[in-house]
């Protein structure tokens, strides 16, 4: 997170045509290359033919199908030794359709947030320990906060991250830090487990989340989880300033304008608009 100072080896011989890479990433390259081409044709592939028509080594080429279809990225015909593309496409195929599902449904809440704050708002995901930033609406003046879509951050340093995870269940959590002592970003950052769970206590109890400098210091943000009909933390809505331009009066009516969008946005997903119903954890 930033503050804008606005305060803001040779490849194969037929290997098809791609950007410049460094060796080290040249095998991501090549994988890539191989589901592209399986991807591409009308029919099965042997690994024969992936070899020869990426103008690859025969091992190189072994290497690279069996690792993919390992992780089922491809998947093998036991007869005919073909592969086609496996299920594990299709997995990352729904994971990428539900992200632009959930930015098309959250765009007129984050506009009309933006509009009321004139700050930065941001659309988050939960993935893993990590908060994924997807989509964003920019502050209007000359200092704002700076998350360009695709930026990763801790979680539990977040309070995109904290809304989400206090709507996870307890088993849950315990899978994603199953240490007693966590990362501090900046001193303020919650630095252990159990501070965490009280942190996340007091989140429920709400229906939103704070970070107050513990992402990066001279930071303040609010944020608010989206729920599927489950009750399952799909995303979060936020709203960033620095810390300096927040008063009391406007940071009371921005948490509750991003706890309604993000309310607004859970009701088009089916989870109940019932103030009660906010903040009820996902089914165990």
């Amino acid at each position: 997170m930033k503050q804008s100072g606005q305060q803001n080896g040779e490849e194969g011989k037929g290997e098809r045509s791609t950007p410049v890479r460094s060796a080290r990433v040249r095998s991501a390259w090549r994988a890539l290359a191989v589901l592209e081409l399986v991807a591409d044709s009308p029919q099965a592939l042997t690994l024969t033919e992936i070899a020869s028509d990426l103008g690859l080594p025969p091992s190189t080429a072994h290497g690279l199908v069996g690792t993919l279809a390992d992780a089922a990225y491809l998947q093998r015909d036991k007869d005919s030794l073909r592969y086609r593309l496996g299920p594990g496409l299709g997995k990352l195929a729904a994971a990428f359709r539900a992200q632009v599902d959930l930015i098309m449904l959250a765009g007129p809440a984050m506009d009309r947030l933006q509009e009321a704050t004139g700050e930065t708002v941001s659309l988050t995901v939960l993935q893993g320990d990590e908060i994924l930033f997807i989509d964003k609406r920019t502050a209007n003046g000359q200092i704002q906060v700076v998350n360009p879509i695709g930026t990763r951050l801790p979680a539990h340093a977040t309070g995109s991250g904290k809304a989400m995870l206090a709507l996870l269940p307890d088993e849950a959590l315990r899978r994603l830090y199953p240490h007693p002592a966590m990362p501090q970003r900046t001193p303020l950052t919650l630095a252990s487990r159990q501070a965490l769970e009280s942190a996340l206590k007091v989140v429920r109890g709400h229906g939103y989340a704070l970070d107050e400098e513990e992402s990066e210091v001279g930071v303040w943000a609010a944020a608010s989880a989206i729920q599927d009909a489950s009750g399952f933390p799909v995303g979060a809505l936020s709203v960033f300033a620095p810390i300096f331009l927040v008063h009391a009066s406007e940071s009371a009516d921005w948490i509750q304008r991003v706890s309604e969008g993000a309310a607004e946005v859970s009701s088009l997903l089916g989870f109940p608009r019932a103030d009660s119903d906010r903040g009820r954890r996902a089914d165990r």
